[in-house]
C-alpha cells in the first residue's frame, strides 16, 4: 500500500513531463522549529497584503488562516471505517496515533505557506547563505530514485539537488532535514524581519481542513483525492500491483509543481499528498491524551519529529487531514519536504 512507517525502499515511474509551472523566488521570515511565545521583531516593510494572502518581500506566499476551534485526531467511525477498508493501517498501528480525538483552540491567527516551499525557494537560501544540507555534510546523502534497478535506495551522492527525477524551480524541496528547514526559516526570518517557522502539528491539522470535519478536506471519497492532490493513484499501480492506491489518476507519478491542484477553502495548495510535510512538534503516541486544549506545541522532548500530510507514494488512509508520521530531525527523504508559517506581528 504504497508506504507504511519504514523508509523508502520500493518507488517507481516515470516522472510524467509537466507543464512548466510558475517560479516561486523564496521567502519567509525570524526563527524556525519551534514557536516563540512572543515576537518583538518588526513586519517586513515589504510585504504586500493582497486580501486575505501576504506576499513578502521574498516572494512567498502566505494566506491568512484565522483563530478558532477544531477537533483534532480521527473519531471512532472514522476509525473503523478505515479499518475496514485498509486492515493493514490497523494492524500497523497507524490509527492509535491518531486517538483520542480531541478538541483544540488555536488562539492567534497566522500566516500559513500557500505552497510547499520549492526547490527555487530553497536554492537561493543555498546560495546567499553557503548553506550545506546534512545529506551533503554527515557524508550519508539521501534518497533518490535509481532507475537502474527501478528502485529507490540511499546514497552519499543524493541530495536535495539529485533526487533521481527532473525537478523544476516550482517542485517542492525534498531531501531536507528537519534541521535543514529550522535553518531556512531562521534564514528567511532575518531577511523578512518576521517570525517564520514551522507549524505546529496542531496549526497544520487546523488549517488543512479548513473548518471541514471529513476524511481529506474534500469529502470522505479516498478517490476524490484525484482532483485536489497528488497520491499513490493508478499512475503507480502497473508498476507496484501490490500498493494500496486510490483507482482515479492525478496525472503525476513523483511530486508534482507546487499549485497544480486546487486550493482548500482556505487557499492552501497540496494539503493532501505530493510531499510529507516537516512540523515543529517531538513525537510521542500517547500525547493527544495528555495535550493542552489551547495551542498545543507537543512534548518537551523526543527522538522523532512529526510530518504530516502524505506524499506521492502513499496510499489514501496516510492522506487524512489526521494522518500522522514521524522521523528523526536529521534524516532526509525524497518524499519529505516543508511548508513555513508566518507569526502575525
Amino acid at each position: 500500500m504504497g508506504r507504511l512507517m519504514t523508509p523508502p525502499n520500493d518507488w517507481s515511474g516515470r516522472l510524467k513531463k509537466t507543464v512548466a509551472a510558475t517560479i516561486f523566488l523564496i521567502a519567509l521570515g525570524v526563527g524556525c522549529g519551534t514557536p516563540s511565545a512572543t515576537s518583538d521583531a518588526p513586519p517586513s516593510k515589504e510585504a504586500i497584503q493582497q486580501g486575505n494572502e501576504l506576499v513578502d518581500a521574498i516572494g512567498i506566499r502566505l494566506a491568512l488562516i484565522p483563530a478558532g476551534e477544531f477537533l483534532m485526531g480521527s473519531g471512532t467511525a472514522e476509525q473503523t471505517g478505515i479499518g475496514d477498508r485498509w486492515p493493514e493501517v490497523e494492524k500497523a498501528g497507524l490509527l492509535e496515533v491518531e486517538s483520542p480525538q480531541h478538541r483544540i483552540s488555536i488562539t492567534r491567527a497566522y500566516y500559513f505557506g500557500v505552497y510547499e516551499v520549492t526547490f527555487a525557494q530553497f536554492q537561493q537560501f543555498v546560495v546567499s547563505s553557503a548553506y550545506k544540507t546534512e545529506a551533503e555534510t554527515d557524508g550519508g546523502g539521501g534518497w533518490a530514485w535509481d532507475p537502474s534497478v527501478n528502485d529507490s535506495k540511499m546514497a552519499a551522492q543524493y541530495n536535495w539537488r539529485n533526487v533521481g527525477w527532473e525537478q523544476t524551480d516550482s517542485h517542492p524541496v525534498v531531501n531536507v532535514s528537519w534541521n535543514d528547514a529550522v535553518a531556512f526559516c531562521k534564514w528567511v526570518s532575518e531577511r523578512e524581519g518576521a517570525i517564520y517557522r514551522l507549524p505546529t502539528e496542531a496549526e497544520w491539522e487546523y488549517a488543512c481542513r479548513a473548518g471541514s470535519t471529513t476524511m481529506y478536506w474534500n469529502g470522505d471519497d479516498p478517490e476524490g483525492l484525484s482532483r485536489v492532490g497528488n497520491a499513490a493513484d493508478l499512475t503507480v499501480k502497473g508498476t507496484f500491483p501490490d500498493w494500496t492506491t486510490i483507482a482515479s489518476n492525478d496525472g503525476y507519478f513523483f511530486p508534482a509543481p507546487v499549485g497544480q491542484f486546487p486550493a482548500n477553502p482556505w487557499g492552501l495548495h497540496d494539503m493532501h499528498g505530493n510531499v510529507w510535510e516537516w512540523t515543529s512538534d517531538w513525537f510521542n503516541e500517547g500525547y493527544y491524551s495528555a495535550s493542552p486544549g489551547e495551542d498545543p506545541r507537543g512534548p518537551e522532548a523526543g527522538t522523532m519529529r512529526v510530518m504530516r500530510g502524505g506524499s506521492w507514494d502513499y496510499g489514501p488512509a496516510q492522506q487524512r487531514s489526521a494522518g500522522r508520521h514521524r522521523r528523526e530531525p536529521s534524516q532526509r527523504v525524497h518524499n519529505l519536504g516543508f511548508r513555513v508559517l508566518r507569526e502575525v506581528q
